[in-house]
């Protein structure tokens, strides 16, 4: 899991909390809702709470592959604050405060060529942001892909990997080449589209996806809401877990402590 023949931040933590017999929780912090003082604010909370690894997520115009309640923040978050200059500020001060912490930052495509590409990916160097997730990346014209993924990695910054439900084949060979730090695995649903659990066949998938010797570690998202899918995540064989619309209900209702709470439960249910 190295770039450039170098271990970043991502890695070690992975790493670290792997050996502890525990699995990683990574936890989706919106930028900007309500604010991005409060945004800061919240990352203290979070890894107080917790969390390993902290995704800062840049609002986007339209995040039509995640939740209404991502879709609900990045309103708030944009009508709070459109210029993302200021974002890049507020991760640059994130990093200042917390230079140890891994941080992924999470965008959209029109966020990017909003913000110009080459620019966007200096802001994330200029943060020492250590990964990036497009978040559309399996469904858009690969142009941008392959004008960003050298700026990247010139920048020693990884770009996640991300594969969707349904499972799609394609994607494994660049994961198995190109995946670092960790990818990320959208469970899978039941026959009516929703995830009343962390169903058996997606032990399959992480199987599957493990066996391409990929240097991703490998992260279960999507349904995992409290600390019974975690372990049930945990116990089909995941590294580690990413959790975002139950987080984002408490941070729309201002519920700092409930916040809290629901984190340090998942990470419980995480040590083995």
């Amino acid at each position: 899991m190295e770039l450039g023949g170098l271990m970043n931040r991502l890695d070690r933590r992975i790493e670290d909390v792997l050996k502890r017999n525990e699995r990683f929780l990574c936890c989706l912090l919106p930028l900007g809702d309500p604010d991005l003082k409060t945004s800061r604010e919240l990352v203290e909370l979070y890894l107080e709470s917790g969390v390993d690894v902290v995704e800062l997520v840049m609002p986007s115009q339209d995040p039509y592959l995640d939740s209404r309640q991502l879709s609900q923040s990045a309103m708030r978050a944009i009508r709070a604050e459109s210029d993302y200059s200021e974002y890049f500020k507020a991760i640059k001060q994130i990093r200042q405060d917390y230079p140890n912490e891994p941080f992924e930052v999470m965008t959209y495509s029109d966020v990017v060529e909003g913000y110009g590409i080459a620019r966007f990916v200096e802001g994330l160097g200029v943060a020492e942001m250590d990964a990036h997730l497009l978040a559309d990346a399996t469904v858009i014209a690969p142009n941008l892909i392959d004008e960003m993924d050298p700026l990247l990695e010139a920048a020693s910054i990884y770009r996640i990997r991300f594969m969707p439900h349904p499972f799609r084949e394609d994607l494994l060979p660049d994961i198995a080449e190109n995946g670092r730090g960790f990818m990320i695995l959208q469970s899978i649903t039941d026959e009516t589209g929703k995830r009343p659990s962390v169903m058996g066949g997606n032990r399959e998938l992480i199987d599957r996806i493990r066996d391409t010797g990929t240097r991703a570690s490998i992260m279960l998202g999507y349904g995992i809401s409290n600390s019974i899918r975690a372990r049930e995540a945990v116990n089909h064989g995941i590294d580690g877990i990413i959790v975002g619309s139950a987080l984002l209900a408490k941070i729309a209702s201002e519920d700092y402590d409930g916040l809290a709470e629901i984190i340090k439960e998942i990470k419980g249910a995480m040590i083995l």
